[in-house]
């Protein structure tokens, strides 16, 4: 169950969540709506969300630490007058900025990106060391190949098996997962930043990013952005 909550204006509002029903047409979902960020942090004590909705005015340092920094699995969305101006250098992915003007064809742009980031709470199962161990693909920050065995760099910590990356990333795209490099596979929420050749996660580990990988990533963002 995908759990939404709005901080937003009521005509805002209820655009969006006809445009959230058309995006969420086969998965189960549910949205509830705020009209205070003290009303939303309280609640957010008794209830979590995968996605958060916010107007752009809630955009500030302050309710930022509040929401955003505090609920590192879940992912954001502002609804700007001007996303590129809002948005600025936030490379952060589970950071999305929308227009209030072209809601339908924003969030039809980040849909895929955005399903795979909100379903992240279906389970990976491996066998480890003897033991069967299964965590959500929300767990895990980075695959990392080594010799013949496969790495997973996990909220609960680092654990390996026997596998192929390559099969692994068909599994792991739906969920939000890009290959940076021949040797790695990353989910993507989880990157802050973007230098020439590495990555940085948000639990601050740096993972390389290769030159061939990156103009992958470069082509499909702008892929996205003409549809």
């Amino acid at each position: 169950m995908i759990k939404v909550a709005i901080l937003e204006y009521e005509k805002e509002t209820k655009d969006i969540v006809f445009a959230l029903a058309r995006l969420f047409s086969d998965v189960d979902w549910t949205f509830r709506y705020f009209n205070k960020a003290s009303v939303l942090a309280r609640q957010m004590k008794e209830e979590s969300f995968q996605l958060f909705i916010f107007d752009e005015m809630f955009k500030t340092s302050r309710l930022e630490s509040v929401f955003v920094h505090d609920n590192p699995s879940a992912s954001f969305i502002y609804v700007c007058k001007n996303p590129i101006m809002i948005k600025n250098k936030d490379e952060r992915s589970r950071v999305h900025y929308i227009s209030k003007d072209e809601l339908d064809q924003d969030l039809s742009n980040i849909s895929s990106k955005l399903l795979a980031q909100c379903k992240q709470d279906q389970l990976y199962e491996l066998d480890y060391a003897g033991t069967h161990v299964s965590f959500p693909y929300d767990d895990i920050y980075y695959l990392e190949k080594m010799d013949k065995f496969i790495y997973f760099h996990t909220k609960k910590g680092v654990f390996h098996q026997r596998s192929n990356l390559k099969e692994l990333e068909t599994l792991f795209t739906p969920f939000g997962f890009i290959r940076t490099h021949v040797s790695y596979l990353v989910n993507e929420k989880y990157i802050v930043s973007r230098s020439k050749d590495e990555v940085e996660l948000i639990n601050q580990e740096k993972v390389p990013l290769s030159r061939a990988q990156k103009k992958k990533i470069l082509a499909k963002k702008r892929e996205n952005l003409i549809k």
